[in-house]
Formats: C-alpha cells, sequence, structure tokens
C-alpha cells in the first residue's frame, strides 16, 4: 500500500486539491457506496442495474443427449428452446461432436409457392414459419430462384 502512496503523491503532490480525496477513497471499501458518494464529495445517484444475461453451461451428458437427440431428428431451434441455450450453442455443440447440420431443405414446389408469397408481400420469417424452416433459408432459397429481395422497409434493393 506505501507504494500506491507513493505513487499518489508523485502524481498529485502533497499540496493537490486531489490528493485527500483520493487518499479517502483508497481506505474504503468499494462496495459502500454511500462512502464512496461521501468521500468523492458528490451525491449518489440512483442507478438501474444491469440485468445480465444467465450464461448456462451444459454437462457433457446433457451435450450428449443434445447430440442424441439431433441424431434421432430434433431440431436446433426445439432443442436450443429445451435446454435454455441460443441455436448458436446447439450448433457449436454438434460441431465439437462432428456432427453434420441438417441442411433445411424445400421442395420445389414449396419454393415456387414461397416465391409467389414473397411477391405478395409476405415476409421471409412468415413463409419460414409456413414451411418450418429459418428465414435465412427461405432467403437463400428465393435468392437461388432470381428473385429481387427487399430491404427492411419492404423497398426492392
Amino acid at each position: 500500500m506505501a507504494s500506491i502512496y507513493n505513487f499518489l503523491v508523485a502524481l498529485t503532490g502533497l499540496t493537490s486539491k486531489t490528493y485527500a480525496p483520493l487518499m479517502r477513497l483508497l481506505r474504503l471499501d468499494r462496495d459502500d457506496e454511500a462512502a464512496v458518494a461521501l468521500a468523492v464529495g458528490r451525491p449518489m445517484t440512483v442507478v438501474n442495474p444491469v440485468v445480465k444475461q444467465v450464461q448456462r453451461r451444459l454437462t457433457l451428458e446433457q451435450q450428449a443427449e443434445v447430440v442424441r437427440r439431433y441424431e434421432a431428428g430434433a431440431q436446433m431451434k426445439y432443442l436450443a428452446e429445451h435446454y435454455e441455450i441460443h441455436r448458436r450453442t446447439v450448433s457449436a455443440i454438434l460441431k465439437r461432436h462432428g456432427v453434420e447440420p441438417r441442411r433445411q431443405e424445400l421442395s420445389s414446389e414449396q419454393i415456387q409457392h414461397a416465391v409467389l408469397m414473397y411477391a405478395q408481400g409476405k415476409s421471409l420469417a412468415v413463409i419460414g414459419s409456413m414451411f418450418g424452416v429459418d428465414a435465412g433459408t427461405v432467403h437463400d432459397r428465393l435468392r437461388e430462384q432470381g428473385v429481387i429481395m427487399r430491404d427492411t422497409h419492404g423497398r426492392e434493393r
């Protein structure tokens, strides 16, 4: 602690106006907000606590169960919801276990129907939910068909 005091003296000088408040602040318990506010000479302000996302870590047994269920036909989205993890986490688990992701396919009739629905103004998400695939899959299939995509406001690009 003596080295910190020497450092502060070198930084602020004993005659500096900031030396005494800095010394008081160093001696305080950082969790005592009222004391810290008093030491720095500023009123306490109420700050809303930040709600942090809970990080879910699956055990090796749970990861093995994810792999087994996926190989049995469960969709990534279902597994993510069931285990309360992100879909990308499911994908990462499958990749670590050497499992190739299934490609979500649409039949040629479904693709043609999707082209018509998109031309009528339906969103990729709505079309995807009707066919049980991700909006990105619909986007890719429509692009393959040469469809000009709209921007997020519905205007042609």
